[in-house]
């Protein structure tokens, strides 16, 4: 199970982060391939928080445009600051480059506003591997598999 491990000057200021990149799903890579499209749309960077309190991923709103994805669906959200929020949602494929972690799964597009990151990974990412954080260490491992 390929993990990552992160140490930081003061995690509780930092919070457990993590550069990603966004990229369309596997299966429309191929299926634009296989069509000759020869621009596939470039991977979105950005920094990812872990977040044990979210029940679901959530990206920036601006992220599935500048893939060119479709949403599924649209669903309604409850954040600290909102109620009954429709939010869209869409399938993307998520990577950890330093070490190779790829997830895909379903996505909540949302405002994040004055925040400096373009995800919080949720808990349907989560339950897919082992997450240590470790506070006085100032230290945290995401395993996923």
């Amino acid at each position: 199970m390929p993990s990552i491990t992160r140490v930081f000057s003061n995690i509780a200021l930092d919070g457990p982060t993590v550069g990603i990149r966004f990229h369309i799903p596997i299966e429309l890579e191929k299926k634009m391939q296989e069509e000759g499209m020869v621009q596939i749309p470039a991977p979105v960077e950005g920094d990812a928080l872990i977040d044990t309190g979210a029940s679901n991923c959530v990206i920036q709103e601006d992220i599935p445009k500048k893939l060119g994805l479709q949403p599924m669906d649209v669903v309604k959200i409850n954040t600290p600051s909102c109620e009954g929020r429709e939010c869209y949602r869409y399938f993307i494929r998520l990577i950890i480059p330093d070490q190779k972690i790829i997830y895909q799964g379903v996505f909540t597009a949302a405002p994040l506003k004055g925040q400096k990151i373009a995800c919080l990974l949720g808990r349907d990412l989560l339950q897919h591997g082992v997450f240590i954080y470790i506070g006085y260490a100032n230290e945290f491992t995401l395993s996923l598999g």
